[in-house]
């Protein structure tokens, strides 16, 4: 497993009330103080102890799963044939199984037997934390690493999403976690709480759920996460597969929907892998750490299952540490150095506070991420644990070499993207040194020494001793920077390879730790990897790695001097190639490009065409190419079908080729990106003009690396630049409608292709010209059954003309709101029209121009045009005596049955109401009038208008009485 470390926590020491420093600071392992800090805290030196060779596992145990329809009778003969003692009923799901023989004859007996379905080692698993440097300032800078201080502003809530931390237990009073903590489950004694009794639990669940915005401690990923502790490792940090299994099973069975496993170890365990599957069956999203084993290419189980996203470790510049485990299983990355939690109260020393501070390890990783999956699971609660992975690493900021790496995985975490906010630039790749192949070695001169760096995760530093009178001895010397877990993130462990001028190896030496001292623990030292080589007559190569893989901004020396040792053997493969283009990690120019690779030994034609393959660097996809080889020069050539995409990260990989002789060439790969282009202009920018609106349409060009397009606005006929104007649209959409526009007013609007990089694209421009519409009626006052002609004009506000321009005129009962369209008629060659109405009630007009794809729409004032009645009125007789009655009567069109009319009589000059009758339904009305005076008196009849009808009168009467 390689290095695992163990280390003395670090606490932070009272020196100011008890309130403020829990406000501000936290504690875990460390190094130094830093001025925050009132009184200095006490420091433990960092200490690493090697882990054991292989994968650990109980030697007198196994676990069983045995078939479902398998009898309980049969399932105790299977126990009794080994003699063996289970831990459990042997109908539970799992058991543990212990005999008096070591554990590998137990399982080849289990293994045999007719009643079980899968039996394994039970592998012991540990946590993953590792030691590291001084106090930052800011305790949990590296929440913003992964921009989970802006995803708080998307979302502060994991909801019912309860997450189950897999671990050592934890303080369940630590007021920290205070109202975050659900009931938990303690796999070693199930009587007991899960107790943490080692510090690593309480620190991995303080990280997931510590109480955010409570004015103490430290802040939670998951804000207000709720956390079932279930105690799989023991008080040393130790425990058995039978362990988690069983933790995996109780967290899946009590609503556990995100399991963090701060831990892990050697050794595939099929009865793990299956609970694993079964736990991603019911819906469960499982997080571990990658590993802290370094350069060690091991497994790391159970991050190593492709059901489980496998966290790897970067500090908080977002640079891959020298612990941190790498290889294809690794998923994605998060910071796990220098880290700040909780710590259990009961291991506090007096005058401390209980909070770790500068731990570091891939179980710090892992937390991280799974309050974050926590995040995203409860704002999509529909999605799969296959979706919440995608997307957690579909969101990731690419680190390290472009594209998915065996160090950074799919790149380091973004929270904020995650959740649905804006992306944000990728981590800068280390410059490449390019002396990355045998054909751009740097050149050595004998006993002067030269110094570089590990520029990029990965990189391999190559250098050649020229030709020399004959063959000759040397001692190749390569020393790095000081090696301290305890001080740096990155470490340099030298590993140096030299190979003939047919790269066939003469010599290798490693130094990937440093030594330890009586107690196992790390002794920080600079490491050198010397080693002897007798050199040919000819060119003669040296290459440099890291053998953690991991970055160094220190700088290594290399000497190469004449001396006479003794020389081993070189148990490593010749180097396939001389050559490779393009450039290890380099960036080309052009996406038009025919990879070329030049092999070091003769190999067939036929391997190399099979073999030699192009990939997409994100999503290992085989880009269709073609491959040609020529034997005398040992160059094949390959040529993709098309252009390459921009921006992109490509894999040239050569595997399965072969030797002329029939030796297999070892596997080999580079890495390289097209340029980062220009964004090409909008395919399409169209757009049309409403009323108070306008809708914007788009067509994105190709692009693998759209990052959002973006259009503004102007008033006017100038086009905004990128950075003037008014903001319409930004985002991944082919489409907005712009609202809240004036009328009578002329928009130009820009768009353009924003990439990743912050290239925008040529503009692309669209107008749309202000119109003005006008309408007038013939009169506004009109009797019922007359007719009225609407007129109205739609000019461009500068009073141009359009003929044939769509215009409607829409109509509405004065006592409704909801117009209807009149008629639908085109402008004349003027811009004006027309046209005739009889409105059988009082009307509103207004008409419109509904816009076009170069015209903003308009829309009139309204006009009203009343509508009144007609009264017919009759007076018989005209003439009477005085004492005698006559009849004024008549009809109201159109009928108002039930409304009142009003008979008036002039007199002194005013005409006053001097009687009412209602309508009946024809309209018709009636009165009888019985005059007091002689003379002549005049009579009418008045309708006093409604919500559809103007106010009336009849004509004027005149009665003669005598």
């Amino acid at each position: 497993m390689g290095v695992v470390v163990s280390r003395t926590a670090r606490w932070l020491r009272l020196a100011v009330p008890a309130a403020l420093v829990a406000g501000s600071v936290v504690v875990v392992t460390g190094s130094s103080g830093t001025a925050s800090v009132s009184a200095e805290p006490r420091l433990v030196q960092a200490k690493f102890s090697p882990g054991a060779s292989g994968p650990a596992y109980d030697a007198k145990s196994v676990i069983v799963q045995f078939k479902a329809k398998a009898t309980t009778s049969a399932r105790k003969a299977a126990v009794a044939k080994v003699k063996g003692t289970p831990d459990v009923s042997v109908t539970a799901d799992v058991v543990k199984v212990t005999g008096d023989v070591p554990a590998t004859e137990l399982l080849k007996k289990f293994k045999a037997d007719p009643s079980v379905e899968l039996a394994s080692l039970n592998y012991i698993r540990k946590k993953s934390a590792t030691p590291n440097d001084e106090l930052y300032t800011n305790y949990q800078k590296y929440l913003s690493t992964v921009r989970v201080d802006k995803a708080w502003d998307l979302s502060k809530s994991a909801g019912t999403q309860y997450i189950g931390v897999l671990d050592t237990g934890v303080d369940a009073g630590h007021p920290d976690l205070a109202g975050h903590l659900l009931p938990g489950y303690n796999t070693f004694n199930t009587a007991l709480a899960p107790n943490d009794g080692d510090g690593h639990g309480t620190a991995v669940t303080g990280i997931i759920a510590a109480g955010t915005a409570n004015g103490i401690g430290v802040s939670g990923v998951a804000w207000n996460a709720k956390v079932r502790p279930v105690k799989v490792l023991d008080d040393t940090g130790s425990g058995e597969d039978s362990n988690l299994i069983n933790g995996i099973n109780w967290a899946v069975k009590n609503g556990v929907r995100v399991i963090n496993m701060s831990l892990g170890g050697e050794g595939d365990d099929p009865v793990l892998h299956t609970a694993i599957q079964n736990a991603v069956a019911k819906g469960v999203v499982l997080v571990a750490a990658a590993g802290n084993t370094g350069g060690d290419s091991s497994n790391h189980f159970p991050g190593a299952y492709p059901e489980v996203l496998s966290v790897g470790a970067t500090n908080s510049a977002g640079v891959l540490t020298s612990f941190s485990s790498y290889g294809d299983t690794v998923d994605i990355a998060a910071p796990g150095y220098d880290i700040t939690s909780t710590a259990p109260r009961a291991g506090t020393p007096a005058g401390y506070e209980p909070y770790f501070l500068g731990m570091a390890g891939t179980s710090f990783s892992s937390p991280i991420v799974a309050g974050v999956a926590a995040l995203v699971r409860n704002k999509w609660p529909s999605f799969t644990p296959a979706q919440v992975m995608a997307r957690l690493k579909a969101t990731a900021r690419d680190a390290g070499p472009r594209g998915t790496d065996p160090y950074y995985g799919a790149g380091i975490l973004d929270a904020y993207y995650a959740l649905g906010g804006a992306r944000t630039t990728d981590f800068a790749m280390g410059a490449a040194d390019k002396n990355d192949q045998p054909s751009r070695a740097g050149e050595l001169i004998a006993g002067v020494a030269v110094s570089s760096t590990i520029s990029v995760e990965g990189d391999v530093d190559w250098y050649k001793v020229p030709a020399g009178a004959g063959s000759h001895q040397v001692r190749v010397d390569v020393t790095g920077a000081m090696f301290d877990s305890g001080t740096y993130a990155q470490n340099f462990g030298p590993v140096v390879s030299v190979y003939d001028s047919a790269l066939k190896p003469l010599a290798f030496v490693q130094k990937p730790v440093p030594p330890v001292d009586s107690d196992g623990y790390e002794i920080p030292q600079a490491l050198t990897a010397s080693t002897y080589a007798t050199l040919p007559a000819e060119t003669a190569y040296i290459s440099v790695r890291n053998a953690n893989g991991s970055r160094d901004s220190r700088a290594y020396s290399l000497k190469v001097t004449n001396a006479d040792g003794n020389v081993g053997t070189a148990p490593i493969p010749t180097y396939p190639v001389l050559d490779a283009l393009p450039a290890d990690l380099s960036t080309i120019q052009s996406t038009e490009i025919q990879p070329v690779v030049t092999f070091a030994p003769e190999v067939t034609a036929d391997s190399v065409i099979s073999g030699l393959k192009l990939l997409n660097g994100w999503t290992g996809a085989v880009v269709p190419a073609g491959v040609t080889y020529d034997p005398s020069s040992h160059q094949a050539i390959l040529t993709p079908k098309a252009s390459l995409l921009e921006a992109t990260p490509y894999k040239l990989s050569a595997t399965g080729v072969v030797e002329t002789s029939g030796a297999a060439v070892a596997p080999f790969s580079t890495v390289f990106s097209t340029p980062d282009l220009v964004p090409q202009k909008l395919a399409t920018f169209t757009g049309s003009g409403a009323y108070l609106a306008a809708s914007l349409a788009w067509e994105i060009p190709p692009t693998t690396d759209l990052d959002r397009v973006v259009v503004r606005r102007n008033v006017g006929s100038k086009a905004p630049t990128s950075s003037t104007g008014t903001l319409v649209y930004s985002g991944t959409g082919t489409s907005v409608k712009n609202t809240g526009l004036a009328q009578g007013t002329t928009y130009t609007y820009a768009g353009w292709v924003v990439d990743r990089g912050g290239h925008y694209s040529p503009i692309a421009i669209k107008q749309l010209f202000g119109m003005k519409s006008g309408i007038a009626v013939t009169s506004t006052l009109i009797n019922y059954g007359g007719a009225i002609t609407i007129k109205g004009s739609t000019l461009r506000i500068d009073n141009k003309v359009y003929a044939g321009l769509p215009v409607n005129v829409y109509v509405r009962p004065k006592n409704s709101t909801k117009f209807a369209l009149l008629a639908a008629l085109k402008t004349s060659s003027t811009g004006t029209l027309s046209v005739t109405h009889k409105p059988l009630v009082s009307s509103v007009y207004m008409l419109t121009f509904p816009g076009n794809a170069d015209l903003m729409g308009t829309r009139t004032a309204d006009i009203t045009v009343q509508v009144r009645p007609t009264i017919s009125a009759t007076l018989a007789p005209t003439a009477i005596k005085l004492g005698k009655t006559t009849a004024f009567s008549g009809y109201v069109a159109p009928a108002h049955a039930g409304q009142a009319v009003y008979l008036q009589q002039y007199g002194s000059k005013v005409w006053k109401s001097i009687a009412s009758v209602k309508l009946i339904s024809s309209g018709k009305y009636a009165f009888g009038i019985k005059p007091a005076i002689r003379g002549q008196i005049a009579y009418r009849v008045y309708f006093a208008g409604d919500a559809d009808h103007a106010p009336a009168y009849s004509i004027n009467k005149i009665v003669t009485v005598s």
